[in-house]
């Protein structure tokens, strides 16, 4: 009997290896990074995010240095007399001239904002890239912990077999068959969620990658040695220089800048030239006068200086935000990077110490129970034990992977390049 029970223990793990040797992909960083390179390349939201910042390079070239020339016409209604006199066809043209500093704050502002918007599609990117990663993330996850319940369920059904065995045993218990099949009904019941969970990441990914939702995906793996974590001094350094959150702020606090020195150049008296000419109807020309215009703003004194403060606020509030927005990525940033280091020592102290102990638990026991020497509550424990165990690893490596798209992406490294 015993040799019987131990041939069906080699076939288990004869049908494990089997399944090991399926070939799922390898969720690696550069697999996730083809992704979000596909993604970027057909998500509405890039594309509303590239429209509105050729909206604002087209704004650029809209900053005028001359304003348009007033042109007008007139007739004299009199005598005819008069009208040889004085003339009685009047053309006056005006110009104003530029106002070069003016011009240049507002051609500030307006590049200010294109580089606001430019900043806005880099952070869209980032963000679509990673919600990518997090979901293929997910994905292989599920994949794992599918596999995992799929080869338990196999060890379930061995045991059910040699259950049956030790059941033709006058002195065995009937309750072994019993337990046996309610765990059996339960891990197939999880392992069904576990496929309707995967077709729920699948589809979502699909939707990301602006594919049909029905479209197959291949079975994901993770990958089991995520790259090493750089120092935080470095990501702090990276965070600050490429961080599109931040560049953003800084672009506005420049528009609001120029937006104040705007205000001040308005406040100058604006000067134009024109000329105005007499002409006879009957062809001849009578006279031309030429004439300077110059507006008085000191009327509106309390007006400008109310605009002018006004843009010093909106500055000053700017800077205030970015300053913040600094605070808070730093302390986004020092969580990640805890979130990693905590899940890295995770699935090293289930690699090296906890699982290699619970497999040779359960070794044990299974040897045991064959030998009749412990209770199948014992083996169907230990069982239970390895495969929380190994669960646990996975979820702690695909955490760590989470924290590092994460890192990437508050970092500025998500960005997708276009032609690379």
């Amino acid at each position: 009997m015993h040799t019987f029970l131990r041939i069906h223990f080699v076939a288990l793990l004869l049908a494990v290896s089997a399944q090991a040797d399926d070939s799922p992909t390898r969720v690696t960083p550069e697999y996730i990074k083809r992704l979000i390179g596909e993604a970027v390349a057909s998500h509405p939201s890039i594309e509303a995010a590239e429209a509105r910042s050729q909206a604002a390079n087209s704004a650029i070239n809209a900053v005028r240095l001359w304003e348009d020339p007033q042109l007008g016409l007139g007739a004299t209604a009199a005598r005819r007399s008069m009208r040889m006199d004085d003339g009685d066809i009047m053309v006056g043209l005006d110009q104003m001239l530029p106002r070069k500093g003016l011009f240049r704050a507002e051609k500030r502002r307006a590049t200010a904002e294109q580089q606001v918007r430019q900043a806005t599609r880099q952070q869209t990117e980032a963000e679509l890239g990673l919600t990518v990663g997090q979901t293929v993330l997910e994905l292989a996850l599920a994949d794992e912990l599918i596999r995992l319940q799929s080869e338990n369920l196999d060890w379930l059904k061995t045991i059910v077999g040699i259950a049956g065995e030790r059941a033709k045993n006058p002195d065995a218990s009937a309750t072994e068959s019993l337990r046996l099949e309610s765990e059996l009904a339960l891990r197939t019941q999880n392992l069904a969620s576990l496929k309707r969970q995967r077709l729920q990441y699948a589809a979502t990914l699909n939707l990301l990658l602006s594919r049909s939702t029905d479209t197959a995906i291949s079975a994901l793996a993770l990958d089991n040695n995520p790259s090493r974590l750089t120092n935080a001094i470095a990501l702090r350094e990276r965070l600050e220089q490429n961080n599109p959150q931040l560049a953003a702020m800084r672009h506005q606090a420049e528009g609001a800048q120029a937006e104040a020195d705007a205000a001040r150049e308005k406040r100058k008296p604006v000067i134009s030239v024109g000329v105005e000419t007499n002409t006879y109807s009957g062809g001849d020309f009578r006279d031309a006068m030429f004439a300077v215009r110059v507006t008085l703003p000191w009327f509106n004194r309390s007006v400008y200086q109310a605009d002018i403060a006004r843009a010093e606020s909106e500055r000053d509030a700017t800077l205030g935000d970015l300053a913040a927005q600094q605070r808070e990525l730093y302390t986004q940033l020092i969580t990640l990077i805890t979130e990693a280091q905590n899940n890295q020592e995770l699935f090293d102290s289930y690699s090296e110490e906890v699982l290699p102990k619970t497999e040779n638990a359960l070794e044990t026991t299974q040897s045991a129970w064959v030998s009749s020497k412990a209770s199948l509550l014992e083996v169907l424990d230990a069982r239970r034990l390895l495969l929380e165990a190994k669960a646990e690893q996975k979820r702690a490596l695909a955490s760590r992977h989470v924290a590092d798209q994460a890192l990437i992406a508050i970092t500025g490294g998500n960005l997708h390049k276009p032609g690379k």
